[in-house]
């Protein structure tokens, strides 16, 4: 590599070695008979022992203590942007944290970086650069690991000024991240974007999850034959558009039978996460599923684990970035029956942005690790385990979307009169569907003894309550 493309290290200022001790802000070790659930028994008929309930988190740097330089004035300065962060791990065992960095949003000083976590250290390596174009901004990785250990980095650089003008790029490393090739372009049409990581399907291809910036719709790259053979699979039919537009940032997660499913950020009326699925390697996609989980137009993830599980990671609202939640399916991420928030604390008075996450499940000992954008002022980590998560089992927390109330447990929506509600419904302050029996109500609803039709209340579902 040239030397203007050469990994370098940040160097980080007033940051001393107790700093970074301090780094881990909380940790969590709840009683573990709280809760306590079938699949625990099994654990203790197999082990005599239940794994006791992990939490912690933390920063991977402290906030505002890494240096960007301002392109056009040449002014270095500590309060920039940390945004976009994506997760894996290596290897050797360590937790990489790949992120873009600099002045700001679309900045030209905007650089490509990570940091590794050293298990047996217990410590988050010095910031280092992985790829920085000197004259554009580079923005939205995406780390991969293939079976071999190489690392890919996927990420966009900005030949222009807006995300419209983007081209997509990576760079490789075969030596466990102390080298990295130069970038190779994937593709160079403007309006693409990447986000989340690949998947490795049974069929042998790689399917790369990008999104279309310019239209707002999901859309992927098929790559074969060791990067030999790039596929794009852009073109969408009306329907498909129609079916999908303001879905972006697809995350995707495989299954054992070799169908693959996505998880959008949803910039609809809806604010709600939406997902989709295909039974034939992503070549075609069913329609769009609207789940009960909240989204406030921002990027999502999930990973499946490996009892089968699947555990989506959003921020439990409709309209802000906060607080960062978790959410685990038994169902491939139908319908959820633990929810719990894993960063609902903010000391700003004008409110907090912890957003952007991803997530994968540790290899060694199965436990879950995020990494998200927190305030924009650094990157932040949780780290914690399926028991933890367990003990918030069957609790309802869900946000209603803007314009409805929570009333019972049920979201409704405001009105002033009838013609702001649906079909036979009538406004009573609240969109209602007046009811004398069960018959009624649409499908999956009852006749409540309030006689107003309600959605059928499963206590297994987290998603159908609302507070």
């Amino acid at each position: 590599m040239k030397n203007k493309h050469l990994i370098f290290t940040f160097c980080i200022i007033l940051m001393s070695c107790s700093e970074r001790e301090n780094l881990l802000l909380i940790t969590d070790t709840l009683d573990p008979d709280v809760l306590r659930t079938e699949e625990d028994d099994e654990v203790i008929k197999d082990t005599g022992t239940i794994a006791k309930p992990l939490f912690e988190k933390g920063y991977i740097l402290p906030p505002n203590s890494l240096h960007c330089t301002n392109f056009d004035t040449g002014i270095t300065q500590k309060e920039c942007n940390h945004h976009g962060s994506t997760i894996a791990q290596l290897k050797d065992g360590s937790i990489a944290v790949v992120w873009y960095h600099g002045v700001a949003e679309k900045s030209k000083d905007s650089r490509i970086v990570w940091s590794k976590y050293i298990k047996s250290e217990k410590r988050w390596t010095d910031v280092l650069v992985l790829y920085d174009d000197p004259e554009r901004s580079e923005g939205n990785p995406a780390i991969w690991v293939d079976d071999n250990g190489d690392i890919y980095i996927f990420f966009v650089t900005i030949f222009g000024s807006t995300w419209d003008e983007t081209k997509i790029r990576y760079v490789k490393s075969t030596d466990n991240g102390k080298t990295f090739s130069e970038p190779v372009f994937l593709n160079e049409e403007y309006c693409y974007n990447t986000r989340h990581r690949p998947v490795k399907l049974g069929n042998g291809d790689l399917l790369l999850p990008l999104y279309n910036e310019c239209l707002a719709l999901p859309v992927f790259m098929r790559i074969r034959n060791n990067f030999k053979e790039i596929i794009k699979e852009f073109e969408l039919t009306a329907d498909e558009i129609m079916d999908r537009l303001g879905q972006i940032q697809p995350a995707l997660i495989k299954f054992d039978d070799d169908r693959v499913a996505a998880i959008t950020r949803d910039g609809t009326h809806n604010f709600r996460i939406h997902r989709m699925e295909s039974s034939n390697f992503g070549k075609k996609w069913g329609k769009m599923e609207i789940l009960g989980l909240p989204n406030s137009g921002t990027s999502v993830d999930w990973v499946r684990l490996k009892s089968g599980e699947v555990v989506v990671v959003f921020n439990n609202s409709p309209t802000n970035r906060f607080p960062l939640s978790v959410a685990l399916s038994k169902d491939e991420g139908h319908s959820f029956i633990a929810l719990a928030d894993i960063n609902n604390e903010c000391d700003k008075e004008g409110g907090c942005s912890y957003a952007y996450p991803s997530i994968i499940q540790d290899r060694e000992d199965e436990t879950i690790w995020v990494s998200y954008t927190h305030n924009r002022e650094t990157i932040g980590f949780v780290h914690f385990n399926k028991e933890w998560l367990m003990q918030f089992k069957n609790r309802a927390v869900l946000r209603c979307k803007p314009s409805y109330d929570c009333i019972d447990s049920v979201c409704l929506k405001r009105c002033g009169d009838k013609a702001e509600c649906s079909e036979g419904e009538d406004c009573d302050s609240h969109c209602i569907r007046n009811c004398i029996s069960d018959s009624a109500c649409k499908e999956g609803e009852f006749c409540s003894q309030k006689k107003i039709c309600l959605p059928v209340y499963d206590t297994e579902r987290v998603d159908q309550g609302c507070y």
